[in-house]
């Protein structure tokens, strides 16, 4: 039952939170990196954002983002003396199709989420935000260098 009357001050200083909502945990069976994305990604939303039911959803998109970022390594380590050989151009093929199959598979995900900026801001707010931008040049104009002293 409520307090009739003021409230004291210890009152006051000791209000329980109400209505707080506890965010979805990572499953126990998650690597330390695709927790760390999962973790980024639930707490970046609103608590109530995600439910249950998207936990196989959010599970294949952190698996997706860490194999991406694994790749990428691969990919950024390859020697570029190495695409003279015919192996090493093909597996440095094989290594972008890979990167490239990541990046759509956590892009649908991320759709499918409504985790992308595309699903959270209405197109109108966009359209008036990109039109309020103050350019000192059109964007397919490239300005030119300040002349070196």
């Amino acid at each position: 039952m409520k307090q009739r009357g003021k409230k004291s001050a210890a009152a006051l200083a000791i209000s329980a939170p109400t209505g707080l909502k506890e965010r979805l945990p990572a499953p126990v069976h998650l690597s330390d990196a695709e927790i760390s994305v999962w973790l980024q990604l639930v707490n970046d939303q609103p608590a109530e954002a995600f439910t249950p039911t998207h936990v196989p959803l959010l599970e294949a998109y952190c698996r997706h983002v860490v194999r991406g970022r694994v790749i990428a390594a691969e990919i950024d380590a390859f020697d570029a003396e190495w695409i003279r050989d015919d192996d090493g151009l093909r597996r440095y093929e094989k290594l972008l199709t890979m990167a490239d199959r990541e990046a759509r598979a956590a892009s649908s995900l991320a759709t499918r989420l409504r985790i992308t900026r595309h699903s959270q801001v209405h197109k109108d707010v966009a359209g008036r935000a990109q039109a309020s931008v103050v350019r000192s040049h059109k964007p397919w104009e490239v300005p030119e260098p300040a002349a070196s002293r």
